[in-house]
């Protein structure tokens, strides 16, 4: 068994209308009488941000709201959230939505104590300063875990998608309140419920993997695989609900720890190339690369397997009859496999092979557990737009 470090920064706190307790959270965490609320407009549209705003407002505390959060934010979203921060002088920052406001949050309460853009510390080109203000997320997806990792993703003015992380950008407090989730409409569920299947079979391939990654994706793969499908088929269900919420945020810390793999490195790039649902691209991908990619690590896919509910004679049989297993997850769940619609055809594999090279690309790709190769690239991008 290989030497490990394994620490959990961020405090996890769960609970049917858990909630309704966010006032207290604030002010354990030295929040002061005015917070900044990051979401996006959806959530205002349903009502979800002026639900939890109540909370917090009940607890006699100050919301201000800023809403202008897209899906993949941009630079220039957190810029703007970070100076709102900035200018209100908050010392609490509350991210409320999918990956992106929380992304959005996070980032902005680090960069809103000095006066340097987002895109200064893409990719860690420079340094971040010291922490000041506190982060609490809450989640209405189960889907990235960015409720408990330390890592961003925006796109810049090019529209190139790129990464932030320190170890202070994770939130201090995730809650996880599974009622929060009801309104997300089905073909989101399934995207974001897909997403975090991917992070923990990722993780659990990845060549950084250990003993606690193993025990968090295994038990990630399960309790997502299981209860999937049954919130698809009734979304009321707050049990599965729970449990998918709670094997996402699972799976972020497994991706804190292990990092992600060739699927994420497809994703990102179909990100980059399309307005295309972070999900639904790492979705595609992995329901592409999967039986190729069981050859860097037969007994790492075996245990997938297994979580999955697969059978086998042997490890090699079990491993691919996850692939298999997944594959039908992926089908069953609604998600829209050709990219037609999105404005991709067969006419952008170079762009998509080239966009799967770049350097932002570079650590997903060096962390899957089978080497890849320039060919390699070309038939996932092939076999994709073809669909």
């Amino acid at each position: 068994m290989r030497p490990f470090q394994f620490s959990s920064r961020t405090e996890v706190a769960y609970g049917i209308q858990r909630v309704s307790s966010i006032g207290e959270d604030i002010a354990r965490l030295g929040g002061g009488s005015k917070v900044v609320l990051v979401t996006d407009p959806g959530l205002v549209a349903l009502g979800v941000a002026e639900q939890v705003s109540e909370h917090i407002r009940q607890a006699g505390i100050e919301v201000l709201l800023f809403s202008n959060v897209a899906s993949d934010p941009s630079a220039a979203s957190i810029d703007e959230a970070a100076a709102i921060i900035r200018e209100s002088n908050v010392t609490c920052v509350i991210g409320l939505g999918g990956g992106s406001a929380m992304d959005v949050a996070k980032m902005a309460a680090l960069t809103a104590g000095d006066q340097q853009p987002a895109e200064h510390y893409a990719l860690m080109a420079n340094p971040f300063q010291p922490k000041k203000i506190a982060s609490i997320m809450i989640p209405t997806t189960s889907g990235t875990g960015a409720e408990v990792t330390s890592t961003v993703v925006f796109s810049t003015k090019e529209k190139r998608k790129v990464w932030g992380w320190d170890a202070s950008m994770a939130p201090e407090l995730a809650v996880l309140d599974p009622s929060l989730t009801v309104a997300l409409p089905p073909h989101l569920t399934a995207a974001t419920g897909l997403d975090a299947l991917v992070h923990a079979m990722e993780a659990m391939t990845g060549k950084r993997q250990n003993a606690m990654i193993e025990a968090l994706s295994l038990q990630a793969i399960q309790l997502i695989s299981a209860n999937l499908p049954r919130v698809l088929l009734q979304p009321d269900d707050l049990d599965a609900r729970g449990a998918l919420s709670i094997g996402a945020m699972l799976a972020g810390m497994a991706i804190e720890q292990g990092g992600t793999g060739i699927a994420h490195c497809i994703g990102h790039a179909l990100g980059t190339l399309g307005r295309i649902h972070h999900g639904r691209a790492v979705a595609i991908a992995l329901y592409t690369a999967y039986e190729w990619n069981v050859a860097g690590d037969v007994a790492a896919h075996a245990k997938i397997a297994r979580a999955l509910g697969a059978q086998g004679e042997s490890a090699e049989e079990l491993a691919y009859a996850g692939g298999q297993r997944f594959r039908q997850l992926v089908e069953e769940s609604g998600i829209k496999l050709s990219l037609q619609e999105d404005g991709l055809s067969k006419l952008d594999e170079d762009r998509f092979v080239e966009t799967m090279q770049a350097e932002e690309n570079a650590p997903m790709r060096r962390n899957n557990c089978r080497e890849t190769t320039e060919e390699d690239l070309r038939r996932f991008a092939r076999a994709i737009l073809a669909y």
